[in-house]
Protein backbone atom coordinates (compact mmCIF):
# COMPACT_ATOMS: atom_id res chain seq x y z
CA UNK A 1 0.00 0.00 0.00
CA UNK A 2 0.85 4.00 -0.21
CA UNK A 3 0.30 6.60 1.77
CA UNK A 4 0.29 9.73 0.54
CA UNK A 5 0.63 12.83 3.24
CA UNK A 6 0.91 16.88 1.94
CA UNK A 7 1.36 15.39 -1.09
CA UNK A 8 4.33 13.12 -0.55
CA UNK A 9 3.43 9.24 -1.62
CA UNK A 10 5.63 7.02 0.72
CA UNK A 11 5.44 3.42 0.87
CA UNK A 12 4.15 1.85 4.21
CA UNK A 13 7.56 0.05 5.01
CA UNK A 14 9.28 3.13 4.76
CA UNK A 15 7.72 4.29 8.27
CA UNK A 16 9.43 1.00 9.66
CA UNK A 17 13.02 2.17 8.96
CA UNK A 18 13.07 5.80 9.16
CA UNK A 19 13.88 7.69 12.80
CA UNK A 20 13.22 11.06 11.29
CA UNK A 21 9.72 11.75 11.97
CA UNK A 22 8.14 14.14 9.08
CA UNK A 23 7.11 17.71 10.14
CA UNK A 24 6.79 19.90 7.22
CA UNK A 25 3.46 21.69 6.56
CA UNK A 26 0.84 19.63 7.75
CA UNK A 27 0.93 19.97 11.30
CA UNK A 28 0.02 16.33 12.17
CA UNK A 29 2.51 14.73 10.10
CA UNK A 30 4.41 14.06 13.25
CA UNK A 31 1.69 12.44 14.95
CA UNK A 32 0.53 10.19 11.43
CA UNK A 33 4.50 8.71 11.19
CA UNK A 34 4.76 8.15 14.63
CA UNK A 35 1.95 5.95 14.41
CA UNK A 36 2.65 4.40 11.50
CA UNK A 37 5.98 3.00 12.73
CA UNK A 38 4.18 2.30 16.66
CA UNK A 39 1.72 0.31 14.28
CA UNK A 40 4.54 -1.27 11.84
CA UNK A 41 6.76 -1.96 14.94
CA UNK A 42 3.91 -4.60 16.73
CA UNK A 43 3.01 -2.27 19.27
CA UNK A 44 -0.33 -3.89 21.03
CA UNK A 45 -1.65 -0.82 23.25
CA UNK A 46 -2.73 2.62 21.80
CA UNK A 47 -3.72 5.72 24.00
CA UNK A 48 -6.34 7.46 22.23
CA UNK A 49 -8.36 10.33 23.77
CA UNK A 50 -11.91 10.41 23.87
CA UNK A 51 -13.93 13.08 22.05
CA UNK A 52 -14.92 14.99 24.53
CA UNK A 53 -18.05 15.62 23.70
CA UNK A 54 -19.99 14.85 27.16
CA UNK A 55 -17.28 15.82 29.54
CA UNK A 56 -13.45 16.49 29.57
CA UNK A 57 -11.80 14.29 26.49
CA UNK A 58 -10.23 10.99 28.67
CA UNK A 59 -7.26 8.83 27.83
CA UNK A 60 -7.73 5.18 27.03
CA UNK A 61 -6.44 2.18 25.86
CA UNK A 62 -7.08 0.14 22.87
CA UNK A 63 -5.83 -2.76 21.56
CA UNK A 64 -4.16 -3.46 18.37
CA UNK A 65 -6.59 -6.65 17.27
CA UNK A 66 -9.58 -5.03 18.90
CA UNK A 67 -8.91 -1.98 16.18
CA UNK A 68 -8.28 -4.79 13.92
CA UNK A 69 -11.16 -6.49 14.24
CA UNK A 70 -12.96 -3.34 14.37
CA UNK A 71 -11.60 -2.51 10.96
CA UNK A 72 -12.04 -5.69 9.63
CA UNK A 73 -15.83 -5.44 9.93
CA UNK A 74 -16.03 -2.28 7.80
CA UNK A 75 -14.33 -3.67 5.11
CA UNK A 76 -16.36 -6.91 5.17
CA UNK A 77 -19.55 -5.12 5.96
CA UNK A 78 -19.33 -2.57 3.07
CA UNK A 79 -17.80 -5.38 0.77
CA UNK A 80 -14.80 -2.91 0.21
CA UNK A 81 -12.30 -3.90 -2.49
CA UNK A 82 -9.19 -2.66 -3.74
CA UNK A 83 -10.80 0.67 -2.73
CA UNK A 84 -8.54 4.32 -2.57
CA UNK A 85 -9.00 5.85 0.50
CA UNK A 86 -9.09 9.52 1.25
CA UNK A 87 -8.95 10.34 5.34
CA UNK A 88 -10.07 13.76 5.91
CA UNK A 89 -10.88 13.74 9.82
CA UNK A 90 -8.86 14.46 12.48
CA UNK A 91 -5.91 11.53 13.04
CA UNK A 92 -5.72 12.53 16.52
CA UNK A 93 -9.61 10.91 17.33
CA UNK A 94 -10.85 7.49 16.39
CA UNK A 95 -12.62 8.51 13.15
CA UNK A 96 -9.97 9.46 11.28
CA UNK A 97 -7.44 7.31 13.16
CA UNK A 98 -9.62 4.35 11.90
CA UNK A 99 -9.78 5.07 8.42
CA UNK A 100 -6.01 4.84 7.99
CA UNK A 101 -6.28 1.59 10.23
CA UNK A 102 -8.93 0.37 7.44
CA UNK A 103 -6.45 0.93 4.85
CA UNK A 104 -3.53 -1.21 6.51
CA UNK A 105 -5.45 -3.95 7.05
CA UNK A 106 -7.39 -3.94 4.02
CA UNK A 107 -3.99 -2.86 2.22
CA UNK A 108 -5.67 -0.18 0.33
CA UNK A 109 -3.99 3.04 -0.72
CA UNK A 110 -4.86 6.02 1.21
CA UNK A 111 -3.96 9.77 1.12
CA UNK A 112 -4.51 11.89 4.53
CA UNK A 113 -5.46 15.97 3.97
CA UNK A 114 -6.03 18.23 6.75
CA UNK A 115 -9.58 18.52 7.76
CA UNK A 116 -11.54 21.12 6.13
CA UNK A 117 -15.35 22.37 5.95
CA UNK A 118 -15.19 20.93 2.45
CA UNK A 119 -12.79 18.77 2.15
CA UNK A 120 -13.23 18.16 -2.25
CA UNK A 121 -12.26 21.84 -2.39
CA UNK A 122 -8.48 19.95 -2.32
CA UNK A 123 -8.63 17.11 -4.52
CA UNK A 124 -8.93 16.89 -8.57
CA UNK A 125 -11.79 16.77 -10.41
CA UNK A 126 -10.81 13.19 -11.81
CA UNK A 127 -9.78 12.14 -8.33
CA UNK A 128 -9.54 8.27 -7.65
CA UNK A 129 -10.66 7.90 -4.50
CA UNK A 130 -13.75 5.66 -3.63
CA UNK A 131 -14.08 5.74 0.31
CA UNK A 132 -14.38 8.39 2.69
CA UNK A 133 -15.36 9.28 6.32
CA UNK A 134 -16.86 12.69 6.77
CA UNK A 135 -18.50 14.45 9.75
CA UNK A 136 -22.30 16.13 8.92
CA UNK A 137 -21.14 19.82 9.03
CA UNK A 138 -18.51 18.61 5.87
CA UNK A 139 -21.18 16.84 4.42
CA UNK A 140 -23.19 20.31 4.78
CA UNK A 141 -21.00 22.06 2.85
CA UNK A 142 -20.05 19.80 0.12
CA UNK A 143 -23.64 19.60 -0.90
CA UNK A 144 -23.72 23.44 -1.33
CA UNK A 145 -21.13 23.29 -3.89
CA UNK A 146 -22.14 21.77 -7.41
CA UNK A 147 -18.05 21.53 -8.15
CA UNK A 148 -17.81 19.48 -4.53
CA UNK A 149 -20.54 17.72 -5.24
CA UNK A 150 -19.41 15.87 -8.35
CA UNK A 151 -16.04 15.21 -7.00
CA UNK A 152 -18.14 13.41 -3.72
CA UNK A 153 -20.47 11.46 -6.72
CA UNK A 154 -17.00 10.03 -7.82
CA UNK A 155 -16.98 7.68 -4.64
CA UNK A 156 -18.27 4.14 -4.13
CA UNK A 157 -18.87 4.51 -0.10
CA UNK A 158 -19.33 7.27 2.39
CA UNK A 159 -19.76 6.71 6.18
CA UNK A 160 -21.04 10.13 7.85
CA UNK A 161 -20.22 9.67 11.75
CA UNK A 162 -21.04 12.61 14.30
CA UNK A 163 -24.40 14.17 14.96
CA UNK A 164 -27.46 13.48 13.85
CA UNK A 165 -28.83 13.64 10.27
CA UNK A 166 -31.87 16.31 9.71
CA UNK A 167 -34.08 16.29 7.20
CA UNK A 168 -32.70 18.65 4.93
CA UNK A 169 -29.23 16.81 4.90
CA UNK A 170 -31.00 13.40 4.70
CA UNK A 171 -32.82 14.61 1.68
CA UNK A 172 -29.42 16.14 -0.43
CA UNK A 173 -28.05 12.24 0.84
CA UNK A 174 -30.89 11.11 -1.68
CA UNK A 175 -29.04 12.87 -4.76
CA UNK A 176 -25.98 11.24 -3.86
CA UNK A 177 -24.47 8.51 -6.08
CA UNK A 178 -22.40 6.71 -3.77
CA UNK A 179 -24.08 4.65 -0.32
CA UNK A 180 -24.00 6.50 2.54
CA UNK A 181 -23.80 5.35 5.81
CA UNK A 182 -24.77 6.64 8.84
CA UNK A 183 -22.68 5.00 11.84
CA UNK A 184 -22.92 4.40 15.48
CA UNK A 185 -20.04 3.64 18.04
CA UNK A 186 -17.65 5.67 20.30
CA UNK A 187 -14.02 5.80 20.92
CA UNK A 188 -14.30 3.27 23.92
CA UNK A 189 -15.72 0.62 20.80
CA UNK A 190 -13.08 1.52 18.54
CA UNK A 191 -15.21 3.15 16.06
CA UNK A 192 -18.88 2.17 14.45
CA UNK A 193 -20.46 -0.68 16.20
CA UNK A 194 -23.54 -0.57 14.03
CA UNK A 195 -24.49 1.14 10.76
CA UNK A 196 -27.69 2.88 8.93
CA UNK A 197 -27.97 2.92 5.37
CA UNK A 198 -29.57 6.34 4.02
CA UNK A 199 -29.85 5.70 0.42
CA UNK A 200 -29.94 3.86 -2.17
CA UNK A 201 -32.02 1.07 -0.64
CA UNK A 202 -32.26 2.84 2.86
CA UNK A 203 -32.35 1.33 6.26
CA UNK A 204 -35.17 2.06 8.85
CA UNK A 205 -32.72 1.61 11.60
CA UNK A 206 -28.91 1.32 12.53
CA UNK A 207 -28.10 -2.78 12.29
CA UNK A 208 -25.46 -4.10 14.48
CA UNK A 209 -21.83 -5.31 13.48
CA UNK A 210 -21.71 -9.11 13.29
CA UNK A 211 -21.15 -10.54 17.34
CA UNK A 212 -22.17 -7.13 18.99
CA UNK A 213 -24.36 -7.97 21.52
CA UNK A 214 -26.79 -4.84 22.78
CA UNK A 215 -29.13 -4.53 25.92
CA UNK A 216 -31.12 -1.90 27.44
CA UNK A 217 -32.17 -1.32 30.84
CA UNK A 218 -35.38 0.55 32.44
CA UNK A 219 -34.44 4.05 31.07
CA UNK A 220 -33.60 3.04 27.72
CA UNK A 221 -29.79 3.35 27.94
CA UNK A 222 -27.74 1.17 25.64
CA UNK A 223 -24.98 -0.97 26.71
CA UNK A 224 -22.67 -2.95 24.19
CA UNK A 225 -20.83 -6.20 24.36
CA UNK A 226 -18.29 -6.93 21.60
CA UNK A 227 -14.58 -8.26 20.98
CA UNK A 228 -13.58 -4.64 20.40
CA UNK A 229 -14.84 -4.04 24.28
CA UNK A 230 -12.51 -7.08 25.34
CA UNK A 231 -15.79 -8.90 25.54
CA UNK A 232 -17.44 -6.51 28.14
CA UNK A 233 -20.01 -4.69 28.57
CA UNK A 234 -19.79 -0.85 28.27
CA UNK A 235 -22.72 1.35 29.57
CA UNK A 236 -23.34 4.63 27.18
CA UNK A 237 -25.73 7.06 28.61
CA UNK A 238 -27.31 6.78 25.12
CA UNK A 239 -31.12 6.04 25.22
CA UNK A 240 -32.32 4.05 22.29
CA UNK A 241 -35.22 1.76 21.32
CA UNK A 242 -33.95 -1.46 20.54
CA UNK A 243 -35.79 -4.00 18.57
CA UNK A 244 -35.99 -7.88 19.07
CA UNK A 245 -34.08 -8.24 16.27
CA UNK A 246 -31.40 -5.93 17.76
CA UNK A 247 -31.56 -3.36 15.54
CA UNK A 248 -32.38 -0.04 17.03
CA UNK A 249 -33.27 3.95 16.81
CA UNK A 250 -31.02 6.83 18.75
CA UNK A 251 -33.39 8.61 20.71
CA UNK A 252 -31.39 10.85 22.27
CA UNK A 253 -28.18 11.10 25.46
CA UNK A 254 -29.61 11.21 29.01
CA UNK A 255 -26.49 13.88 29.66
CA UNK A 256 -28.20 16.65 27.30
CA UNK A 257 -32.18 15.50 28.75
CA UNK A 258 -33.91 18.49 29.61
CA UNK A 259 -36.57 17.78 32.23
CA UNK A 260 -39.06 20.96 32.00
CA UNK A 261 -41.91 21.70 34.12
CA UNK A 262 -41.73 17.58 34.82
CA UNK A 263 -41.58 16.58 30.62
CA UNK A 264 -38.56 15.04 29.62
CA UNK A 265 -37.47 16.41 25.91
CA UNK A 266 -34.25 15.36 24.01
CA UNK A 267 -32.62 18.39 22.41
CA UNK A 268 -31.31 16.12 19.28
CA UNK A 269 -35.13 14.92 18.71
CA UNK A 270 -36.41 18.69 18.76
CA UNK A 271 -34.03 19.38 16.82
CA UNK A 272 -35.00 17.69 14.15
CA UNK A 273 -38.35 18.41 14.70
CA UNK A 274 -37.78 22.37 14.15
CA UNK A 275 -35.55 21.63 11.36
CA UNK A 276 -38.34 20.34 9.49
CA UNK A 277 -41.06 23.13 10.40
CA UNK A 278 -38.49 25.59 9.17
CA UNK A 279 -38.22 23.91 6.02
CA UNK A 280 -41.22 23.95 5.51
CA UNK A 281 -41.60 27.51 5.94
CA UNK A 282 -38.16 27.92 3.18
CA UNK A 283 -36.60 29.20 6.47
CA UNK A 284 -32.33 28.24 5.94
CA UNK A 285 -31.32 28.84 9.68
CA UNK A 286 -28.94 27.57 11.78
CA UNK A 287 -29.78 26.67 15.63
CA UNK A 288 -29.40 24.49 18.24
CA UNK A 289 -31.51 23.83 21.80
CA UNK A 290 -29.90 23.74 24.92
CA UNK A 291 -31.36 25.02 28.19
CA UNK A 292 -31.02 26.46 31.42
CA UNK A 293 -32.06 26.37 35.14
CA UNK A 294 -35.53 28.01 35.87
CA UNK A 295 -37.32 28.75 38.76
CA UNK A 296 -40.82 27.70 37.47
CA UNK A 297 -39.93 24.60 35.38
CA UNK A 298 -36.74 23.47 36.95
CA UNK A 299 -35.56 24.09 32.98
CA UNK A 300 -36.33 25.66 30.09
CA UNK A 301 -35.76 25.51 26.71
CA UNK A 302 -34.04 27.83 25.12
CA UNK A 303 -33.22 27.73 21.04
CA UNK A 304 -30.07 29.61 19.81
CA UNK A 305 -30.12 30.62 16.86
CA UNK A 306 -27.54 31.91 14.60
CA UNK A 307 -27.43 35.41 13.24
CA UNK A 308 -31.18 35.32 12.04
CA UNK A 309 -33.10 38.19 10.82
CA UNK A 310 -36.59 36.69 12.02
CA UNK A 311 -37.87 38.09 15.42
CA UNK A 312 -39.01 35.77 18.27
CA UNK A 313 -42.75 36.74 17.77
CA UNK A 314 -42.24 35.05 13.81
CA UNK A 315 -40.61 32.28 15.03
CA UNK A 316 -42.54 31.44 17.91
CA UNK A 317 -45.96 31.85 15.70
CA UNK A 318 -44.31 28.97 13.24
CA UNK A 319 -43.46 26.91 16.03
CA UNK A 320 -46.34 26.81 18.07
CA UNK A 321 -48.92 24.95 16.00
CA UNK A 322 -46.69 22.04 15.94
CA UNK A 323 -45.02 21.36 18.71
CA UNK A 324 -46.43 20.57 22.31
CA UNK A 325 -46.80 23.67 24.27
CA UNK A 326 -43.64 21.76 26.95
CA UNK A 327 -41.67 21.67 23.64
CA UNK A 328 -41.76 25.21 22.92
CA UNK A 329 -38.47 27.24 23.89
CA UNK A 330 -39.07 29.86 26.77
CA UNK A 331 -36.48 32.01 25.53
CA UNK A 332 -34.37 32.63 21.90
CA UNK A 333 -30.81 33.53 22.20
CA UNK A 334 -28.69 34.94 19.15
CA UNK A 335 -25.24 34.28 18.66
CA UNK A 336 -23.05 34.64 15.92
CA UNK A 337 -21.80 30.82 16.03
CA UNK A 338 -22.57 27.48 17.92
CA UNK A 339 -19.73 25.64 19.28
CA UNK A 340 -18.81 22.33 17.24
CA UNK A 341 -16.06 19.86 18.53
CA UNK A 342 -14.35 18.11 15.86
CA UNK A 343 -16.43 15.08 15.58
CA UNK A 344 -18.21 17.63 13.92
CA UNK A 345 -21.26 17.67 16.95
CA UNK A 346 -22.56 20.18 18.95
CA UNK A 347 -20.64 20.99 22.26
CA UNK A 348 -23.62 21.08 24.03
CA UNK A 349 -21.59 21.41 27.36
CA UNK A 350 -19.77 24.93 25.93
CA UNK A 351 -23.16 25.75 24.57
CA UNK A 352 -24.65 25.77 28.09
CA UNK A 353 -22.06 27.41 29.39
CA UNK A 354 -22.41 29.99 26.96
CA UNK A 355 -26.25 30.48 27.85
Amino acid sequence: MTIVINNIKYDLKYFSTKSVLLEENYPLNRHISKFLMLWISGVKDFEIYTSGSTGVASKIILKRDWLEISALQTVNLLNLWNETVLCCLPITKIGGLMMIIRAIVADFDIQIIEPKSDPMADISSNHPFTFVSLVPSQLKIILQSTESTEKLNRFKNIILGGSDINTKLLSGIQTLKPNVYHTYGMTETCSHIALKKLNNNAWPSFKPNPFVELKTNAEGWLSIKAYQTGNEWIDTKDIVKLYPDNRFDFIGRADFLINTGGFKVFPEKLEIQIRDIFIANNWDIDFAITSKSSEKWGEEIVLVIVNDFHSDTEILEVLKPLLQNYELPKRIVKLESIPINEGGKINRLKLRDII
